[in-house]
């Protein structure tokens, strides 16, 4: 080995580059680095993902679950159950044929002593084998240690106990499962390597097998098993597991293939993955590694190395590797990481170029290869002598039609007569070549004082056309200046083509736009006073009950020099300027008025008003608003303030005060934007709010998109177990209004609803139709 190993550095030595086997050194360096330092588990993950797509397969159908839920909750008694219920269950299963009963169920603590008798009974008398679960937890907050939560005695001394602990990732994800625990010296398997009937090394975990579909594992309701008449269930010899898939009881955790799942449900998979053997050993990262790495150090060392064969030789590498994982995979044998190895790869053909490019430049440092001119580093570095001064940069115009109509030696004599032509403008009289289509020079000393004149005299140099080996070229060209850097002068031409002039100065934009904020801002008193500010109003629309269910108020800007003024330029800077409390207690008078009209007319209507993040802190802003409020008489929960998600959980106890304080002024809260931010069932059962609003970028896209839809359709299911209106914003076609229907939304607010109007074109388009016809009709006819 150690002769081979030889051969090939010698190889490397003699025939390929130093670069080359500099970059395979530092690459396999970084990628044995990457898991020591944690770098690369969400890509694995994906990964991950994308095998277990590939090989799907079905479950085993061995196992089968047992739900506890939402229908046999709403259906028995209330929750939690009397124990009867669970020792009918196991007398119908025992009955049935069924070969185990595996409990997800936490019994550890007493009922009364009739359900607890009765329960024992029926685990006593079971034919099939009873598992009942243990809980491994901390002693206290304050203790260190761990105790067993285990279930009462009159029960487990008549069941098998099994560990049913669980450890999410850093991530929060569940994604592998134990063997077993030790609690105390006390060795528990772990539920479902006891289900499995297969042992395992305790306290060592083994990767979930997300290939099995968990849709294809038998599920039955509780209480359809507990109220059928049916003595064989068609259970017979299997292996059932109880617990809970209702979401109120919030046994669920996120694995990464299939997304927020029942505890149970992956207890079952875990189960699965130990039943059809798919729990294979994993062999970590170092063999792939080395493997892309030598056969890479064999090629490299044989084969003269350039861009046409490394890139080919390292993607088929990784095609390999990626072949051979799903083979090992498919056929149950082990299990390894690729991601070091494909880091490596890539890393080392992003070195590769790196350093050949760098050896390019250092060959020709201070000149274009396309032209021969002074390149970008040359006028660097007679920038760095001359001090500073203005730069100026001719873009030129269309380049891809001069590169069909020209080779690389036209191109080197069309620049070479251009620079000719340039040079008595340019500073010490020289033009240099910077990106392929532009040209560039300091501008002479003499010009300093009629900038304008130097760019008449350059746009002049144009007109006539130049020769290039013996053909004549039609050039075009945008200039741009710049007395601080090339960048800077580069730029200032893309603002000349974007403004439609011949040369730009970056100075002159930039402090107009700076000037342009202050402006503003001075000006947003003056257009709340003269009424250049106004709300619009955007319908919302009752999907249950298909009528009009009110409007949300927005603001416009009409500024009588710069025309319409879009709320996302000048909104951040008066929230900046701490000036936003001022434009709010506009929108809100108007929004108030307006519902006032309409209130008179139709009944039930609401209206929503957008809080700022930073005025929910803001305490006097909040007793103005609520005594606005309480001036006018639109009823209870008839004015909705609308908060975005980010900035209810930015500081939640004070979104929570403040919150509290404006709905006990009969104001609804609304959140805005749901989905943006991180916030959990936790999180929202604390904050007092009636109204969850899912945000556009998910409703849009819901149709083409299978996670975004799904998206919507557990924030529904969420804010319906928390007792919330839900609306979607973002509804921008009838195939989506009809998916959010069939999907329980309550209201849908969009633009194929219908776009921003004024009060009056609401009032008589909206007001009046609405309530004697449906949103198809209204909308036609509008």
């Amino acid at each position: 080995m150690e002769l081979f190993l030889r051969a090939i550095f010698a190889s490397v030595r003699a025939r390929a580059s130093w670069r080359i086997f500099f970059a395979w050194a530092l690459s396999l360096s970084a990628a044995i680095a990457l898991p020591i330092i944690g770098i690369g588990g969400e890509v694995e993950r994906q990964f991950q993902n994308l095998r277990a797509e590939l090989l799907e397969r079905p479950a085993s159908g061995d196992i089968a679950i047992v739900e506890i839920d939402a229908k046999s909750i709403q259906t028995l008694d209330r929750w939690p159950w009397p124990r009867k219920y669970y020792a009918e269950l196991v007398e119908k299963l025992s009955a049935a044929g069924v070969a185990q009963i595996a409990f997800d169920v936490d019994f550890s603590s007493h009922s009364t002593v009739e359900q607890d008798s009765r329960f024992a009974a029926a685990l006593e008398n079971s034919d099939a084998t009873i598992i009942l679960p243990t809980f491994k937890q901390d002693q206290s907050s304050t203790k260190s240690g761990y105790v067993e939560s285990l279930p009462i005695d009159l029960f487990g001394k008549h069941a098998f106990l099994a560990s049913v602990n669980v450890h999410p990732d850093k991530n929060g994800q569940l994604n592998d499962y134990s063997y077993g625990t030790v609690t105390n010296n006390i060795v528990r398997p772990s539920l479902a390597s006891m289900v499995a009937e297969t042992p395992g090394h305790i306290d060592k975990k083994f990767p979930i097998d997300q290939s099995i579909n968990p849709a294809t594992i038998p599920r039955y309701s509780f209480v359809d098993i507990l109220r059928s008449d049916r003595q064989d269930l068609g259970l017979r010899n299997k292996k059932i597991m109880i617990g809970a898939t209702a979401i109120e009881l919030g046994d669920r955790y996120p694995i990464s293939r299939y997304g927020m799942m029942p505890g149970v449900v992956i207890q079952a998979m875990a189960a699965e993955t130990l039943v059809q053997g798919t729990n294979v050993t994993d062999i970590g990262y170092l063999p792939s590694l080395l493997f892309a790495a030598v056969i890479l150090l064999i090629w490299v060392s044989r084969n003269r190395a350039n861009d046409n064969s490394i890139t080919p030789v390292a993607v088929l590498i990784g095609l390999s590797l990626f072949a051979f994982i799903l083979v090992a995979e498919y056929l149950a044998l082990f299990t390894f990481s690729n991601v070091p190895a494909l880091f490596f790869l890539g890393f080392f053909l992003l070195i590769e170029k790196f350093l050949r490019t760098n050896f390019a430049l250092n060959r020709s440092q201070f000149s274009n290869a396309d032209s021969a001119l002074p390149n970008e580093a040359a006028l660097s570095q007679f920038l760095d002598r001359r001090g500073a001064r203005n730069i100026a940069v001719a873009r030129l115009s269309d380049f891809h039609e001069l590169l069909v109509v020209t080779n690389k030696e036209m191109r080197v004599d069309l620049f070479k007569n251009l620079a000719d032509r340039l040079k008595f403008l340019a500073e010490g009289e020289r033009v240099f070549h910077l990106d392929t289509n532009m040209v560039c020079w300091v501008i002479k000393e003499d010009y300093a004082s009629d900038i304008s004149g130097h760019f008449d005299t350059a746009v002049a140099l144009f007109h006539s056309p130049v020769m290039a080996g013996g053909t004549k070229i039609k050039l075009n060209a945008f200039f741009g200046i710049s007395g601080e850097s090339i960048d800077k002068a580069k730029i200032a031409t893309e603002q000349a083509i974007a403004k439609g002039r011949r040369w730009a100065l970056h100075d002159e934009e930039a402090a107009r736009a700076i000037g342009q904020k202050q402006n503003l801002l001075v000006e947003l008193e003056q257009a709340i006073e003269f009424g250049n500010i106004w709300t619009v109003y955007q319908p919302k629309w009752n999907l249950r009950e298909d009528r009009l269910e009110g409007a949300e108020a927005l603001v416009r800007w009409e500024h009588p020099e710069r025309g319409i003024i879009s709320p996302e330029i000048f909104i951040p800077i008066l929230e900046k300027a701490g000036r936003i409390d001022e434009l709010t207690l506009n929108v809100l008078k108007n929004a108030l008025d307006d519902l006032s009209i309409w209130s008179a007319r139709q009944s039930g209507l609401s209206c929503s008003v957008n809080i700022s993040a930073q005025l929910l802190g803001n305490d006097a802003f909040i007793e103005k608003a609520i005594a606005m409020v309480g001036a006018v008489n639109t009823g209870d929960g008839h004015v909705i303030f609308e908060v975005t998600e980010t900035a209810a959980l930015a500081d939640l106890q004070r979104s929570i005060l403040a919150l509290k304080r404006i709905r006990e002024a009969g104001i609804s809260v609304s959140i805005d934007d749901y989905g943006t931010g991180q916030s959990t069932m936790s999180y929202l059962q604390r904050l007092p709010i009636d109204e969850i609003k899912i945000d556009q970028s998910f409703v849009k896209t819901m149709i083409a998109d299978d996670s975004n839809r799904l998206m919507v359709k557990s924030t529904i299911e969420l804010a319906k177990a928390l007792n919330l209106k839900v609306v979607a914003e973002g509804v921008e076609s009838q195939p989506c209004l009809d998916m959010l229907s069939g999907l329980g939304c309550d209201v849908g607010q969009g633009w194929h609803i219908s776009k921003p109007i004024p009060s009056e074109v609401f009032e008589r388009s909206w007001l009046k139709a609405a309530a004697t016809t449906n949103l198809r009709m209204l909308r036609w006819s509008g």
